[in-house]
Order: structure tokens, then sequence, then C-alpha cells
């Protein structure tokens, strides 16, 4: 669990510098570290999800935080 922490402790300072073009991104971070954190205090009582919902939900996170701040720019534009 702690490596999984680190890992997302460096994936949050890559996307760091992706904060200022996505408005939303921000979010999608905050909701992929409350998912992670509600992880580890689910499997104290034994109940585990496998690796790829994990990593199913990161990824639709992200992207659809990166998504949903270009459908917003681009319509601020027309």
């Amino acid at each position: 669990n702690i490596f999984a922490v680190l890992g997302l402790r460096s994936l949050f300072f890559l996307l760091r510098g992706a904060v200022g073009r996505f408005q939303y991104l921000k979010e999608g971070i905050a909701i992929v570290l409350i998912f992670i954190g509600s992880k580890m205090l689910v499997e104290y009582f034994d109940i585990h999800l496998p690796i790829w919902v994990s990593l199913l939900v990161i990824v639709s996170c992200l992207s659809g935080s990166v998504l949903y701040s270009i459908y917003l720019n681009s319509e601020s534009e027309h």
C-alpha cells in the first residue's frame, strides 16, 4: 500500500504542471486520492478490489476530468 501511495504522489507531481491547462484536473486527482484511501480502509475488512477495477477508476477519473475541461473550454470559445 505504501508503494501505491508513493506512486500516486509521483503521479500528482507529474500532473501538477497540467493543472493550469485543465480546469477540473484538481478535482479528478482529489477523487482518485479519495478512492485510494477508501480502498485502503476497505481492505482492513478483508474486502479486496481487483487491480483492474482500481486502474479503471483512476484512468476514468483523470481522463474524465481532462475531457470535461477540454469540453468546457471549447464551449466557452464559441
